[in-house]
This record gives structure tokens, C-alpha cells and sequence, in this order.
């Protein structure tokens, strides 16, 4: 892994700022002050992670987007920074795995980088890992029964998010239900890292036999899946109907997608923006920090250049704070059409990536 930070930034004191900390986290440093000199030095040198401070969104967004197509540097750590958290989903959307608040203090940025330089050693292990959205029951010395929500998931460990603060380094068990399994997975794991977001990381410990083997099963299909370049098809049937039961709604394929959105409550007109990170055949999940209430009926938009994606539906599952989860309203022939389209959309936008995006 390459030890070499390229840092971008025309704000003097803001790059001592990041400098220093970067140099305390053991990079070594080249520092930009244009758009030009960054995109030039992602062309020709590798990085192990690219720091971006730009006020201008269309600026840092356009890095961004050179940082993915690159292809010395697609895979480097994005770590940008950001003035309210109502910019963190436009820039994980873009391309960020991990955010930083201005104003940019000393002590936050240096452990806020070193806790990212300690997220990139432990992505570039052995095993992949792959995005997931699923509800788990977390227990710690701490904390009894709390409610949190998987965000990625390998054979080794996961990320996920809970809206309490863990103990460090301490022991954590867990129990979830992979999307498209049935039997819950029950294991313990010791934290590693978390964030002043309260997303945590955690690496598993003595994993059971059978728990095992489901994880090994579910990583399988969905690795195997993201790296597909088939032709996604739809299955046919009634798309629209919200699922009266669990078990039938594990047997929809859900496919994971990082999609800028607008979100509407039903009536109104004030957009709220999010990103829609997975997709399927009877609804869909959006990431945004204010999600509505269980049973809000929403309108959601996706557009691209040469597409626009519309729909009615009813918000089925909130986690405050993080996101919520959308079963379609009934759908014309056209729209189901639409929503094939969508997911080819989520499957070439992985494949142009090669899914770098981890959302940390």
C-alpha cells in the first residue's frame, strides 16, 4: 500500500492543519493548492489517500470524480471535508469514504485521519468486503439489546451504524438476519474503530461454524453479483404491492447503487436530497439525516443525463439519523420498465467504479 498523501487545498491555514496531521499519521505529503496540479499528480503518481478541502462544491465533486476514474488512484481513501452534515450525502454521492467538519480543529483532524489511515490498512486486507443494509440487536458491557444497522460486511468483519457510543476495544455480540437469508446470525467481534458519527468497526472473533458458513453464502452471491456484467431482468409479476410478510420480502433481489435523489413527501414540494444506495424490485433505501416517519407517502426522483426516474411509495422503516427504507406504491408497465433500468444504472455505475465506495 502506498504510504504518499496528495492533499488539495488553497486555504494556507487549513493545509498546515491537514499537513501536520497527515505527517503525524506517517504520510508523507504533496500538496496542491489548483484543481489542475491535483488532477495532474492523480494521473501520474499513486496515493494511498487523496484529502480534499475545496468550498466550491462543483470543485470538489469534479476531484472527486477524476480521483475514481483514475486508474492509479480508484481505489485511494477520499477524505473530504465539509461545512454541516446536510453536504455529507452529495459527498459520499460523489465519491468520499470519509468526512471531516470545518472548522478543520488540530486535534479533530488528527484523529480523524488516523482513524481513517486505520480504515484503509484494514480494507486492503485479504478478504472483500461488500455494502449491506440489514438491522442487528448489538450487546456490550455498556449496552444491552441496542438497535444498530450493518453497513458493510466481509468475511473477517463488518461496519455498522448505532446510536450509542461503544466502549473501545471492547467485546461486542451481535445478532442479524442477512438480506435474502432466513436464519439470524449470532457472533461476537472487538471494536477497532468508530467515528464521531457512531459508526463502528468491528472485526469478528471465534465465529461459529454455521455463522460461518451463511456469511461465506451471502458473500458469495453478492460479490459474485457486483462483479457480473450480465443483463439484469426483472422478475415478472406485480411490483407495486407493499409485502405482508418478512420471509416474502427476503425473496426480492436487492441490489446496492450509490444514485443522487430527490425525495418528496406526498403534496408537497420542497425536494429533500439523499442517495438512494439499494434498489429493488418492490422498493428501495435512501440515505439522509432527517428520514419521515413509517407510513409517509413519498415521490422519489432520480435523474441522469438521459434519464428520469419517478415514483409514489410509503416509507416501511426508519433509522434516524442514517436513512429509510421504501416499499413502491403500485406501478404502471412503464414504470416497472423504469426500475429495470434503474438497476442496470446502479450495476454499470459498480462496474465504472469497481465499487470503491465504502461509506464510512
Amino acid at each position: 500500500m502506498s504510504r504518499r498523501a496528495l492533499l488539495f487545498s488553497s486555504d494556507e491555514t487549513a493545509t498546515r492543519v491537514l499537513r501536520e496531521a497527515l505527517l503525524a499519521a506517517d504520510w508523507s505529503v504533496d500538496c496542491c493548492r489548483h484543481t489542475a496540479a491535483t488532477i495532474e499528480n492523480l494521473g501520474s503518481q499513486q496515493y494511498g489517500v487523496v484529502v480534499i478541502d475545496a468550498l466550491e462544491h462543483r470543485e470538489r465533486d469534479g476531484v472527486l470524480r477524476q480521483l475514481r476514474c483514475s486508474p492509479l488512484n480508484k481505489e485511494a481513501l477520499a477524505v473530504v471535508a465539509v461545512s454541516t452534515q446536510a453536504h455529507a450525502p452529495t459527498a459520499f454521492a460523489a465519491g468520499a469514504n470519509f468526512l471531516l467538519y470545518r472548522p478543520l480543529v488540530p486535534e479533530r483532524v488528527r484523529a480523524a485521519l488516523g482513524a481513517a489511515s486505520r480504515l484503509l490498512q484494514r480494507d486492503r486486507r485479504r478478504k472483500k468486503r461488500t455494502s449491506v443494509h440489514a438491522a442487528a440487536d448489538l450487546s456490550c458491557p455498556a449496552v444491552e439489546s441496542a438497535p444498530a444497522t450493518l453497513l458493510d460486511l466481509s468475511e473477517d468483519g463488518l461496519s455498522l451504524q448505532c446510536d450509542h457510543r461503544v466502549p473501545a476495544h471492547s467485546k461486542i455480540y451481535l445478532r442479524f438476519t442477512l438480506p435474502g437469508q432466513t436464519k439470524s446470525i449470532q457472533l461476537s467481534g472487538e471494536v477497532t474503530w468508530q467515528d464521531s458519527n457512531r459508526r463502528v468497526g468491528l472485526q469478528f472473533v471465534a465465529v461459529p461454524q454455521t455463522a460461518r458458513r451463511l456469511l461465506r453464502e451471502w458473500l458469495d452471491s453478492n460479490l459474485s453479483m457486483s462483479q457480473s456484467k450480465v443483463r439484469v431482468e426483472l422478475p415478472l409479476g406485480q411490483l407495486g404491492r407493499v409485502p405482508n410478510a418478512r420471509s416474502e420480502r427476503r425473496t426480492q433481489s436487492r441490489h446496492s447503487c450509490r444514485l443522487g435523489a430527490d425525495i418528496y413527501r406526498a403534496g408537497e414540494k420542497v425536494p429533500h436530497r439523499c442517495t438512494l444506495s439499494d434498489i429493488s424490485a418492490g422498493g428501495f433505501y435512501v440515505e439522509m439525516t432527517a428520514p419521515f416517519s413509517v407510513g409517509t407517502a413519498v415521490e422519489v426522483v432520480v435523474r441522469t443525463e438521459n434519464f428520469k426516474f419517478l415514483s409514489a411509495g410509503t416509507v416501511q422503516k426508519t433509522d434516524w439519523g442514517f436513512g429509510m427504507g421504501v416499499a413502491f406504491a403500485t406501478q404502471s408497465a412503464r414504470q416497472r420498465a423504469q426500475v429495470q433500468e434503474l438497476i442496470k444504472m446502479a450495476f454499470r455505475e459498480r462496474e465504472a467504479s469497481g465499487d470503491p465506495i465504502l461509506n464510512f
